[in-house]
């Protein structure tokens, strides 16, 4: 009789372990959730707050490698040609 006691506490130990581990589980699931939403939401307001929403239109400088803005280039492409071969 005392070793169909103890199986029995063991088994019934095993699945109060189980659950356990399951639960455990799921609250890493719901930590791991939460910590990437909170990146997500970190770098959407990053991403809003560096102006990155109104984008300014830029074309390649002629001549250069690099990128300006197109405004400057439009308001005086003889400027910036005059400019250019200056230096």
């Amino acid at each position: 009789m005392g070793s169909s006691e103890s199986n029995l506490s063991s088994a019934g130990s095993s699945r109060e372990d189980s659950a356990q581990n399951r639960e455990r589980g799921d609250q890493a699931v719901g930590t791991a959730v939460a910590a990437v939403g909170a990146a997500a939401a970190a770098a959407l307001v990053g991403w809003y707050v560096s102006g990155s929403g109104s984008q300014e239109k830029t074309m390649k400088a002629p001549g250069r490698d690099y990128r300006m803005p197109r405004k400057d280039f439009e308001k005086s492409p003889a400027d910036y040609f005059r400019d250019l071969h200056k230096k």
